[in-house]
């Protein structure tokens, strides 16, 4: 048979699928779109945090001091500097670059943006170099947690009816019926040409990461796969603090976890006083090596990375950051850009044919 056009009433069942592709794509649109620029904003963070600096200035910076000398690199005193300023202790810590550490303040980590009126989720930046406050925000005026807040916002108050899931639920839809139209039209020996052969080709070479997304999206959600053992641990080696142990102290710990896996932690996060605090080799607390520890004893109980976490392997794979990296072009960006084709090209495709067909 020649190359041509594919009619969508070639036979009941194709033309089923046909509809039910077409109206899936035109009804999900708007959400894949946001989640398309969600997708790159958030394997972007350096980028949206350097677009927030410029766009937002900071809140009012109190004058404040620690009354004891300087400690250039210090997270003890970046945390303490921090509750000055905002009159609250900080859960997480992160480094954004070399030289500042970001102190985050927060009632519950939780990016629904219908509890933002009572959990501002401060951001204190701190300059390790001298201690002093640079920047306070809030999720007003943070790209980062304002895409958070959407890609996560709850519609009608259902917990998982969510942008990221409307748009799951749809590629989902439309891989199926996409791949149900192309294996019909295959052992009809129908060949494509023109927009069509593209859009077909594209949604071939697309499919398996789409599906990778759809997967990892669902067990997010829903732990599809499994939670893993909460206890996992890779092997932990024999460290020793330096001096005498001093009780949630952040730079002792940090040593700690130096010592046990040959890099420092960019990121911490601090629960149940301390007794229960993770340190991460990525800023996220996702890629590299995470440690647990109890800082009250400065004891580490547990060794982690994508190996033995199931939650933060299914993260890795979902942001694309398992080949390219965050802050870098990923998988991720690929992806968002055949989808973009596939969105507007499938659109056009509609349309041709709603006009060719009356």
């Amino acid at each position: 048979m020649p190359a041509h056009d594919i009619s969508p009433l070639s036979s009941p069942l194709r033309c089923w699928l046909y509809r039910l592709h077409r109206w899936t794509a035109l009804l999900s649109l708007p959400f894949i779109l946001v989640s398309i620029l969600l997708g790159i904003g958030l394997t972007h963070t350096d980028l949206l945090d350097a677009l927030s600096e410029r766009i937002y200035p900071s809140q009012s910076i109190p004058d404040v001091a620690l009354q004891e000398p300087v400690r250039p690199g210090s997270w003890d005193q970046a945390h303490a500097l921090a509750r000055l300023a905002v009159g609250r202790q900080g859960q997480v810590i992160t480094l954004s670059g070399d030289h500042v550490a970001v102190v985050q303040v927060f009632e519950a980590h939780t990016h629904d943006p219908a509890m933002a009126s009572r959990n501002r989720h401060v951001k204190v930046h701190v300059d390790l170099r001298d201690m002093r406050v640079v920047r306070i925000t809030d999720r007003a005026s943070s790209l980062v947690m304002q895409a958070h807040a959407v890609h996560a916002y709850h519609f009608f108050g259902i917990s998982r009816l969510t942008v990221s899931m409307v748009t799951t639920v749809a590629l989902a839809v439309l891989l199926l019926t996409g791949g149900l139209m192309a294996w019909l039209d295959g052992r009809r020996g129908v060949a494509y040409r023109g927009a069509v052969k593209w859009h077909v080709r594209v949604g071939r070479v697309g499919s398996l990461l789409l599906l990778v997304i759809v997967l990892t999206t669902l067990h997010l959600e829903f732990g599809v796969f499994g939670r893993g053992a909460p206890d996992a641990s890779h092997p932990i080696p024999a460290v020793q603090p330096v001096g005498a142990v001093r009780p949630n102290s952040l730079d002792q710990a940090r040593d700690l976890v130096r010592q046990a896996t040959g890099t420092l932690p960019r990121a911490v996060f601090i629960r149940d006083g301390g007794r229960d605090t993770k340190f991460s080799e990525a800023g996220d607390g996702i890629g590299g090596q995470s440690v647990w520890m109890d800082m009250t004893t400065m004891r580490i109980h547990r060794m982690t990375d994508w190996r033995n976490d199931r939650q933060a392997l299914n993260f890795i794979l979902h942001d694309g950051r398992w080949l390219g990296g965050m802050n870098a072009l990923n998988v991720n960006d690929v992806m968002a850009l055949a989808l973009l084709f596939l969105a507007v090209g499938g659109i056009g495709l509609g349309w041709r044919m709603r006009r060719g067909h009356g």
